[in-house]
């Protein structure tokens, strides 16, 4: 077993913050080996099969376009299917239900939803320019069985996820990192789940704000009212049309969106990391985080509020959000450091709600040759209902670190790539409770 590859901060320690390593890159389990670049996650139960075991989901974000080292030569996006024992977080069997040959590539963040007893496991590609051209798709994680969901929006996706109100809302950030381009938030609306994943009822949205245009336009605290606009599926013909259909239709500029994540018990508030874009290409190269708020009636009107900001004035303690994870209680808040921020380490950090403070609870553990934020930790997942209160689900991408792993053919040890880990992660204080006043449960939407 390697090292933990993130460890607690100071203050983390503290706080009785522990890591603990489950899988990592290389690690072969009954024939399967880990591939690298670990990013998102999702879990569920079969309570039917072990009744104290879950199955957790990993994305891998490969892309055969990219050069090796340090991306795995040949290979393109993966998914691992991991049965994990609750007690000793051991792995008890695992498997590639997506296995790199599918011509999708750079699956980055994820969300698992469970409808109708299904666990359904969303992802999209991170790139316009490879695979299917900025394609997502929704996976059954039980059966493994998997559809592509191209009418949510050709774009670089960082995730997908999907938010019950009236209707059905796919809310999918638009990870753009081109230099003068702007990012865009989409939104999938539906009055049918399945309808929603078939594509046959429904439509694409984007964020449009009536008193904002861009990012750098709000102040820390402002509410910004905004609502999704219809944009038509030939309008979704490629990922330059979308672009330019969301522009003319005047969509909100964020800088460069990363990861949403929906308030547990209050499903109509989510959280969005805007990451920013480097200096002097951006004014707020060190990013931002919003809370966001769909009307649960009328599901394409929202507002958005600034509540943590990077950069002048506020220069809250943030370098490039990325990966985040919502309790009931807290926000957690995963980094991902621009090369000119790279002096110090990628942290966890808490946000408890509804103000902070904001607290580092854990950083990588970088090798001791490289920047101290070379490695990044990301993918979080709330794991409670499998580890017990104040347990989250994380990974650490390791990288400029090579680490043998199976190539195209899933042969153990046939190339090799950048390194990784999985881990659980538990941070005391950060679940349980009511940290938004107004948290609901109400759910009245068709579950058709």
């Amino acid at each position: 077993m390697k090292r933990p590859y993130l460890v607690p901060t100071t203050d983390g320690a503290a706080m009785g913050v522990q890591t603990d390593p489950i899988l990592s890159t290389g690690d072969i389990v009954h024939g399967y080996q880990m591939s690298g670049i670990p990013d998102g996650l999702g879990a569920f139960s079969d309570r039917h099969r072990r009744a104290s075991t879950f199955t957790t989901m990993m994305n891998h974000e490969l892309d055969r376009t990219f050069p090796n080292p340090p991306f795995n030569p040949g290979v393109d996006a993966r998914i691992s299917k991991l049965e994990v024992d609750s007690d000793t977080r051991h792995v008890l069997s695992a498997s590639y239900p997506f296995t790199g040959n599918e011509n999708f590539t750079r699956f980055c963040s994820a969300t698992l939803r469970v409808f109708g007893n299904t666990p359904y496991y969303f992802t999209g590609e991170e790139t316009s320019t490879s695979g299917q051209r900025g394609s997502s798709i929704v996976m059954n994680a039980r059966t493994g069985a998997w559809r592509e969901t191209r009418h949510f929006g050709l774009l670089q996706h960082e995730n997908v996820v999907p938010v019950h109100l009236s209707k059905w809302v796919f809310v999918t950030t638009d990870d753009d990192f081109r230099v003068g381009q702007p990012a865009y938030l989409y939104a999938y609306i539906s009055p049918s789940f399945h309808g929603a994943l078939n594509g046959t009822r429904g439509s694409l949205h984007v964020f449009v704000s009536s008193t904002h245009a861009a990012n750098a336009d709000v102040q820390k605290g402002e509410v910004v009212q905004g609502n999704f606009v219809p944009i038509s599926q030939a309008e979704n013909a490629t990922p330059e049309s979308l672009k330019n259909a969301a522009t003319a239709r005047g969509a909100f500029k964020f800088d460069r969106l990363e990861d949403a994540a929906a308030v547990r018990g209050k499903e109509s508030r989510l959280y969005i990391a805007d990451t920013g874009k480097p200096p002097p290409t951006s004014p707020t190269p060190r990013g931002r985080i919003y809370q966001f708020d769909i009307s649960h009636s009328h599901p394409t009107r929202a507002t958005m509020r600034l509540v943590l900001n990077g950069d002048p004035p506020d220069n809250d303690n943030i370098f490039n959000p990325d990966n985040l994870d919502a309790s009931e209680r807290a926000l957690i808040i995963q980094e991902d450091r621009e090369s000119a921020y790279r002096t110090d380490w990628n942290y966890v950090l808490m946000y408890p709600f509804p103000n902070g403070p904001l607290t580092r609870v854990a950083r990588v553990d970088t090798d001791p040759n490289l920047p101290r934020g070379q490695w990044e930790s990301s993918g979080v997942i709330d794991a409670r209902q499998f580890l017990g209160r104040d347990w989250w689900l994380v990974d650490v991408q390791a990288h400029s670190r090579l680490e043998f792993q199976p190539g195209p053919t899933l042969v153990p040890n046939s190339a090799q790539g950048e390194d990784g880990q999985f881990l659980a992660l538990k941070i005391p204080g950060s679940q349980g409770g009511r940290g938004h006043d107004d948290d609901d449960d109400d759910d009245d939407g068709d579950d058709e």
